[in-house]
C-alpha cells in the first residue's frame, strides 16, 4: 500500500469545516433555512421531527462517518499487513473506543458555556477553557520528537488533567456527570469499535459486509413495531451513557464507507509511485463534474421536495458519469468507475427509500438518509480523486484539517472562541455572541472557522497529530 488517500482526507476536512461553520453561525431568524439543519429551521429554531429534507449541514456528520469507515483499510489494514498480533489489534480498537468515550464525556461537561452561571467573569471562563484544551492536547498528541514511552506518559497526564478539571468544575457548582456527553463523539466511539471488528471479519468478504448492512436495515425497520424483539434489541443498553444499540444504525454509513476505502487502498497499492493520470482527462473531468453536481442537486431537490425532478436529474447525472467511465483504460479510471457505480447505487437506493418513514430526515435518521449521504460522499471522493490525480495540487489546509480531525473539532470552542473572548475584554466585539445582523452572524461563523483551519493546518504541518 503506497501513498496517502488525500481524497478521503479532503472529505473528512470538509466534514470538520462544515461542523464548525454550522455550529458558529448566529441563530438569526432572518437567515435562510438552508443554512441550518432542515428540521431546526428559522425563525424559532424549534426541532420538528416531521419535517423531511436535508441541507448541507445535514451532510457533515455522515461525510465524517463515511471517511471514518474509508480509513479502516489504512489504519487496520496496515497493521494486519505488518503482522501485528491479533490481541494487540483488539486492544488498540478497544482503547480507541474508550478514549473517544472519555473525550465525549469531557466535551459534554467542560465547555465554556457551562461556566456561564457560576463564573460571571468572561476572562476567567476563557482561561479555564484554554486550560481544558491543554488537557485535550496532552491526551491525544503524538509529538514526533518524543519516544513512544514519553508520548504515552504525556497522554496519561492529559487524562489525569481532564479528570482534575471536571472535579474543579464540579467544585465551582457545575453539574458534572457521565450521563452528559457530546453525542457526536459518543456515536463515533460506538461505531468505530463495532465497525472495526466488522471490517476485520469481512476484510476479504465485502458481500458479507453488505449483508451486515442489510441486517441492520431489517432490524431498524422491525424496531418500529411495538412489542417486537427488534424493538427490545434496538433499545437495549447495559450503560446508556456509554453504549446504545441504536447507534449501530450509523454502520449503514460507516460500512459502505469502508468498501470505498477498500477500493482506494487497492488502487494505491497498484498505481505507480509517481501517480497515474487518466488516459482521457477531458472525459474524466466531465464525469467528476457531473457527480459533483449531483450533490447540490439532491440538497435542493430533497429540501424543496421536488422529488420527481431530483430523481430524474440524479439518474441523468449519475448515468452520464457512468457511461463516460464504463470502459476504464488505467488503474485510476478503474477506481473512478467503481466509485461512481457504487455511489450511484447507494444514492438510488436511498432515493428509493425516500418515501418511507415520512421522507428523508437526519433526526431520527431514516434509511433514506443513510444511503443518500453514502452516495453523495462517494461522489465527493470521486471528484476529489480526479482533483488530486489530474491537477496534482499540494495538500491544502482542508486536507490537513482532515488529517487532524480531533484537533480541529475542539479548536473553535476551546481555543479560538476563548481567545476572542479575552480580546473582547479589551476591544468591543458585539458580533461575537451573534447579537447583530445577518451579515455579522455569518461573518462570525466564517471567521471562527477560518481561524480553526489555520490553527489545525499549522499543527499538521509541524507533525502535531492528535491520535487515539
Amino acid at each position: 500500500m503506497k501513498g496517502r488517500a488525500y481524497a478521503i482526507d479532503l472529505l473528512r476536512g470538509l466534514a470538520i469545516v462544515g461542523m464548525v461553520l454550522s455550529g458558529n453561525f448566529g441563530w438569526n431568524p432572518a437567515l435562510p433555512a438552508w443554512l441550518f439543519h432542515a428540521q431546526v429551521p428559522p425563525p424559532d429554531f424549534t426541532f420538528d421531527p416531521s419535517l423531511p429534507g436535508i441541507t448541507w449541514v445535514d451532510l457533515v456528520f455522515p461525510f465524517f462517518l463515511f471517511s471514518m469507515g474509508a480509513a479502516f483499510p489504512f489504519s487496520l489494514g496496515r497493521k494486519l499487513d505488518r503482522g501485528v498480533r491479533p490481541a494487540a489489534i483488539v486492544g488498540g480498537i478497544l482503547r480507541r473506543g474508550v478514549l473517544l468515550a472519555f473525550f465525549a464525556v469531557a466535551l459534554g461537561n467542560l465547555s465554556m458555556w457551562r461556566l456561564n452561571e457560576v463564573l460571571p467573569q468572561p476572562a476567567l471562563r476563557a482561561l479555564l477553557t484554554l486550560a481544558v484544551w491543554g488537557g485535550y492536547f496532552a491526551l491525544f498528541i503524538r509529538l514526533p520528537a518524543l519516544s513512544k514511552r514519553r508520548n504515552d506518559l504525556l497522554n496519561a497526564c492529559g487524562a489525569v488533567w481532564l479528570v482534575a478539571m471536571m472535579l474543579l468544575y464540579r467544585r465551582l457548582g457545575v453539574p458534572v456527570s457521565v450521563e452528559r456527553s457530546d453525542i457526536i463523539i459518543l456515536v463515533l466511539a460506538n461505531v468505530v469499535v463495532a465497525g472495526s471488528f466488522v471490517w476485520w471479519a469481512t476484510r476479504r468478504r465485502p458481500l458479507a459486509r453488505l449483508g451486515v448492512v442489510a441486517l441492520l436495515v431489517a432490524l431498524k425497520i422491525g424496531a418500529s413495531v411495538p412489542g417486537s424483539w427488534n424493538e427490545t434489541l434496538w433499545n437495549a443498553s447495559f450503560a446508556p451513557w456509554l453504549y446504545r444499540a441504536e447507534f449501530m444504525k450509523y454502520l449503514c454509513i460507516v460500512l459502505p464507507g469502508s468498501i470505498a476505502g477498500d477500493l482506494v487502498a487497492r488502487w494505491l497499492a497498484r498505481r505507480p509511485e509517481a501517480g497515474e493520470r487518466p488516459a482521457d482527462p477531458v472525459r474524466t473531468y466531465l464525469a467528476a463534474g457531473l457527480v459533483l453536481l449531483a450533490v447540490p442537486v439532491n440538497m435542493w431537490g430533497l429540501f424543496t421536495r421536488h422529488l420527481t425532478a431530483n430523481l430524474l436529474l440524479t439518474v441523468a447525472l449519475g448515468g452520464a458519469a457512468w457511461l463516460l467511465l464504463r470502459r476504464p483504460r488505467t488503474e485510476t479510471e478503474g477506481l473512478l468507475a467503481r466509485l461512481v457505480s457504487t455511489g450511484f447505487f447507494w444514492l438510488l437506493l436511498g432515493l428509493a427509500f425516500e418515501a418511507f418513514e415520512g421522507g428523508i430526515k437526519k433526526d431520527h435518521a431514516t434509511i433514506s438518509y443513510f444511503f443518500v449521504t453514502v452516495g453523495l460522499a462517494s461522489f465527493v471522493v470521486t471528484a476529489a480523486t480526479v482533483w488530486f490525480e489530474c491537477l496534482r495540487p499540494r495538500a491544502g489546509s482542508l486536507v490537513r484539517c482532515g488529517q487532524n480531525p480531533m484537533a480541529a473539532y475542539v479548536a473553535a470552542g476551546y481555543v479560538i472562541v476563548p481567545l476572542l473572548t479575552l480580546l473582547a475584554c479589551v476591544v468591543p466585539l458585539p458580533w461575537l455572541w451573534g447579537g447583530s445582523g445577518c451579515a455579522m452572524s455569518l461573518f462570525r461563523g466564517v471567521l471562527i472557522t477560518a481561524l480553526m483551519v489555520l490553527l489545525t493546518a499549522g499543527f499538521s504541518k509541524r507533525g502535531w497529530f492528535w491520535r487515539t
